[in-house]
Parts: structure tokens; C-alpha cells; sequence
């Protein structure tokens, strides 16, 4: 939230610093235009009062006829009344940019308030907004916790329950998929919890990729039959929480054998710290593996590594357990 915060107003400021950068230029040389037309005309007036009153010398600003090498601007007119003569009218270097400077100043200060008051006004607006929107975030992480834990509560009473029945009956197969199925409903279910349970210990350790894509297969049993698995899998080991890393596999994996038509293929290459999980896909309307993809790939970003899904001939699943540099 607080990269999002500095983005937004580092957006804004860059963006009134080149607005305001470009409407400035534009009034500071149109400043500048009517600024030479002023003195223009106050140097043409002095002219004018000069030939009435040959006694006019200007003032501090405008200079009738100035000495040779003084610090003026020089406006030359032709007497009307004798065409070889020229009158001189010399304004002081500094009043131009006295008086430009004081408008530009104006300008400067009307512009920082402006952009001060706007600043503030979207500051509000930006925390008002990211208030309500943490609401909704602790609202819906709640609730999702809140379903978890009566989920939980239910799948806990369920095994127990199944446990007293094994005891009576403990070559019931019918009990055995029922067992199956509760252990996939708690997988299924901890792939949406888990990333939301920010308290949750970090328990990292090194785990060996190949015997949990050994044990994540068991819970496919059913779902393999008829369909052709290639499992190159050798030893690599991954530091991850367990949790974590069975949750990437059981969706990936788990997608990959219940959306294939003929095969899945499963391989490791441990130079590269890769995992591959290839299958044949079933037609795309079949499909419903966006949302547990994207939970994936942040679980795996968490850690800093990288899930990329290759749907060119067929669906690829590419797990990358090295750290970007």
C-alpha cells in the first residue's frame, strides 16, 4: 500500500512539474512580448513629448538622447519634421527586468499555492480512498477467515467422525474416499487461506522437491486413470514453508492431471532449479484455473521466485526456485 501511495504522488507531482514548467515558459516569453511592446510605446511617448517640449529629458527610466556607452536600451525615431534627423530614446537595462520580475513572482507565488492547495486536496482524496479500500481488505479477510475457520471446524469434526467409523470398519473403501476427499477439501481450502494469514509464522525450511511431488500425487489416484503420467523428477530442494510449497504443487499438478485429455508430464531440472508440469489441455471452456494460477504466482513472488504459463501447444506450467537478482 505504500508503494502505491508514493506512485500517486510522485505521478502528480511529475505531472504538475512539466504542466506548470510548460505554462510557465509560455507566459514567461509572452511576458516578454508585451514587455517589449510597453516600452515601445512609453519610449514612443516620451518621443512624442520631446517634440512638443524640446526642454523633455525622460526621466530615470527613459533617457532623451543618452551619452555614448551608457547602460540603455536604445529606441531610435525620425523627427517629422526634418527627415535627417533622429531622436534617441534610451530605456534603463533594469526596468524591463525589474518589472518582469515582479510579475513572475506574482506568478511563482499564485502557482505554489495553487499546487499546495491541489496537493492537499488530493491527499484527502488519495487517503480517503486507500481507507476505504483498507476497510474492504480487513472486511474480506475476515470473512474469509471466518469461513475457514467454520470450514475448518466442520472438516475437524468430519475426520473425526470418519476416524471412529475406520475403527469399526477399517477396510471400508468407501471410507478410505471419503478420507481422500476430505484431505483434498483441506488442500483446496488452504490455498485461498494461506496467503491471507499475514500473522502466520515464517517456518522456512529446505525441502526436497521430489517427495512432495510424489505425495501431492497420491491425492490423484482416481483422476490418473486412463491418462499417460511421465514423471522425471530428480532431487532438488527448495527453503520454503512446507504449507506454501505443497499448495503450489497440489494446484499446479492438481490442474495439470484433472485438465488433461492423454498425459501429464512432470519433470525437474535441478541445474537450473526448474519444475516443468506439462499436460495435453481439455477444451479451453473446461477451464477454471485463473484464480488458483495468480494465488500461486504470489505465493511464489513471496519467496522470489517466478511462474510462467507457456499455452502454446500445450499447457506448461514453468516454476523457477531461483531468486531474481
Amino acid at each position: 500500500m505504500k508503494a502505491e501511495k508514493f506512485w500517486l504522488y510522485f505521478s502528480l507531482s511529475l505531472l504538475l512539474v512539466a504542466g506548470l514548467s510548460l505554462i510557465n515558459l509560455v507566459v514567461f516569453l509572452e511576458l516578454k512580448r508585451l514587455g517589449e511592446e510597453s516600452l515601445y510605446r512609453i519610449a514612443y511617448q516620451h518621443f512624442l513629448n520631446y517634440l512638443q517640449n524640446p526642454q523633455h529629458r525622460g526621466d530615470e527610466d527613459f533617457l532623451i538622447n543618452p551619452p555614448e556607452g551608457s547602460q540603455h536600451r536604445i529606441y531610435i525615431f525620425e523627427d517629422p519634421t526634418n527627415p535627417l534627423r533622429t531622436i534617441r530614446v534610451g530605456v534603463r537595462e533594469e526596468f524591463l527586468k525589474e518589472r518582469t520580475d515582479s510579475l513572475v513572482k506574482r506568478l511563482l507565488f499564485l502557482e505554489f499555492f495553487l499546487v499546495f492547495t491541489l496537493v492537499f486536496l488530493y491527499q484527502r482524496v488519495v487517503e480517503g480512498y486507500l481507507t476505504r479500500l483498507r476497510e474492504k481488505e480487513e472486511w474480506i479477510k475476515g470473512l474469509l477467515l471466518s469461513l475457514a475457520h467454520r470450514l475448518g471446524n466442520f472438516l475437524a469434526t468430519q475426520r473425526v467422525l470418519l476416524a471412529i467409523l475406520k475403527k469399526s470398519h477399517p477396510e471400508d473403501q468407501n471410507l478410505k474416499r471419503l478420507e481422500k476427499s476430505l484431505e483434498k477439501v483441506q488442500r483446496e481450502l488452504s490455498l485461498f487461506i494461506n496467503p491471507v494469514m499475514e500473522d502466520r509464522v515464517d517456518k522456512r525450511q529446505l525441502l526436497n522437491l521430489k517427495e512432495l511431488v510424489e505425495e501431492i500425487l497420491n491425492f490423484f489416484e482416481e483422476e490418473k486413470e486412463g491418462k499417460r503420467l511421465i514423471l522425471k523428477v530428480r532431487d532438488l530442494y527448495v527453503r520454503m514453508n512446507r504449507e506454501d510449497l505443497q499448495d503450489v504443487l497440489y494446484n499446479l499438478i492438481g490442474n495439470a492431471i484433472k485438465h488433461s485429455r492423454g498425459f501429464v508430464h512432470i519433470k525437474t531440472c535441478s541445474r537450473r532449479d526448474l519444475l516443468v508440469v506439462r499436460n495435453d489441455m481439455s477444451p479451453v471452456e473446461n477451464h477454471g484455473m485463473g484464480l488458483g494460477v495468480e494465488l500461486t504466482r504470489r505465493i511464489l513472488e513471496k519467496y522470489g521466485f517466478r511462474l510462467k504459463i507457456s499455452l502454446r501447444k500445450h499447457y506448461t506450467a514453468f516454476i523457477q526456485f531461483k531468486k531474481r537478482e
